[in-house]
């Protein structure tokens, strides 16, 4: 069995700011800390309490975990390490695939967990988390594809809500804008027309949930479509919401973000 150790420590959505007290406490014990930033946008500068603790931290991009992992994990080979990702650690799967190999080399591996826009999105709408369907990721136009609408029309279906994640590049800074993904959604319903995705459709969207800038904003699709949402910068996601709403999600939605349900369908109690 190895003697190496490595850490899949989450930072949560506000950045580095959202290291826990555990996280701390952690990573003054290790050999090694590392981030990445390709899978989701870190906010923010490293605080200065985490340089303080641990003032070199380095940085490693795709490459480094999902063409050479083998590489990465022989550099740590006898070492305690940790890698800090943003939201949760396991969300995305290129960590998972890391994990598995570590844990085939006999390498002992910790999990710290965080919040991740799968859990926030719910929290921070005001709708129930157990409405939620399968999640699926709106690409850039260049990579076209119908999966999202064909996922929302699924969830649908059973009465589900579904989170739209945006697809980003933190190499290049380029993002998907929530009034890009309801143009690219709003063109699929126009090629199928199966009234899945449309104009009056129950929207939320989010934009850079958890930190200080953090925006949200429900109501039609083309009215949340009219917002700058470009100017207000990433990560960005989008709820399509299933109607009819339970009444609490109703009075949520009304109560916290002040929104005119009065025409939509009548709300319901399960």
């Amino acid at each position: 069995m190895s003697d190496t150790e490595l850490y899949f420590i989450g930072i949560g959505s506000s950045g580095l700011r959202g290291c826990t007290i555990e996280t701390l406490d952690i990573l003054t014990q290790l050999d090694e800390v590392f981030i990445e930033k390709y899978t989701n946008y870190v906010p923010g500068e490293i605080p200065p309490l985490l340089n303080q603790i641990k003032s070199n931290i380095t940085i490693l991009n795709r490459e480094d975990i999902e063409n050479n992992d083998h590489l990465f994990l022989e550099r740590i080979k006898g070492k305690s390490a940790a890698i800090l990702i943003s939201g949760d650690p396991f969300i995305a799967t290129t960590h998972n695939s890391l994990r598995i190999e570590a844990v085939k080399q006999g390498i002992k591996c910790r999990i710290i967990h965080n919040s991740s826009i799968l859990t926030a999105a719910a929290s921070v709408s005001g709708l129930s988390a157990y409405r939620f369907g399968r999640t699926v990721t709106c690409p850039f136009p260049r990579n076209a594809s119908e999966f999202p609408y064909k996922i929302i029309k699924l969830n649908e279906q059973i009465g589900a809500h579904t989170l739209v994640l945006l697809d980003i590049d933190t190499r290049t800074g380029e993002f998907l804008s929530i009034n890009e993904a309801i143009s690219i959604l709003l063109g699929l319903e126009e090629k199928n027309q199966e009234t899945v995705f449309t104009k009056t459709s129950l929207v939320i969207g989010l934009a850079q949930i958890g930190t200080d800038n953090e925006f949200i904003l429900p109501g039609n699709a083309d009215e949340v479509k009219t917002v700058a949402w470009r100017d207000i910068g990433p990560p960005q996601a989008l709820i399509v919401c299933s109607e009819p709403l339970h009444f609490i999600e109703e009075e949520a939605l009304q109560t916290l973000w002040n929104i005119d349900l009065s025409s939509r369908k009548k709300a319901i109690k399960f």
